[in-house]
């Protein structure tokens, strides 16, 4: 993969990934391996966070499409190599968070993905992409509960 193209995006945002449709992985030892590795690099690079977690939940039986999308995200971090979480000296006056929700993302089961990113000053401190436990029955529900997920979280970083 040294030499391929560079992708803008690390998540192809028209098809969502289903659990079984395609073909199995010529190996699948391959995929675990790739998928956590991206899962290590989420640490520095949270761009990546919503397009690792997408791959990770099919690890249990990888597909063709689930490689081309590890491959996709690949490509991205290929051509933003100088891009990761930097921290700069600032005085931390305010905290700012965005939430957002993705209402019946999951094509298999129908459940919403739910997301924050907090800052401190200038500085990303806090952030998560996860699916819902519970299956939201209109959007607004799936954002009611993203923004309960991310007080939450602020709650507890305002006491740490």
């Amino acid at each position: 993969m040294t030499a391929c193209k560079s992708a803008m995006t690390p998540v192809d945002t028209s098809p969502k990934l289903a659990a079984i449709t395609g073909a199995p992985v010529n190996d699948p030892t391959e995929y675990p391996s790739l998928a956590s590795a991206l899962q290590y690099l989420t640490f520095m690079r949270p761009d990546i966070t919503y397009a690792v977690q997408q791959v990770c939940i099919h690890m249990h039986d990888p597909r063709e499409q689930h490689l081309a999308a590890i491959k996709r995200i690949l490509r991205y971090v290929k051509g933003t190599i100088s891009h990761g979480l930097q921290l700069h000296s600032s005085s931390p006056h305010s905290m700012v968070t965005y939430t957002n929700a993705d209402w019946a993302g999951y094509p298999d089961t129908r459940r919403s993905m739910s997301g924050f990113c907090f800052y401190l000053g200038d500085n990303l401190v806090s952030w998560s992409s996860k699916r819902q436990h519970t299956i939201s029955r209109s959007s607004a529900e799936a954002e009611y509960r993203a923004v309960a997920n991310a007080v939450a979280e602020a709650s507890w970083i305002r006491q740490h």
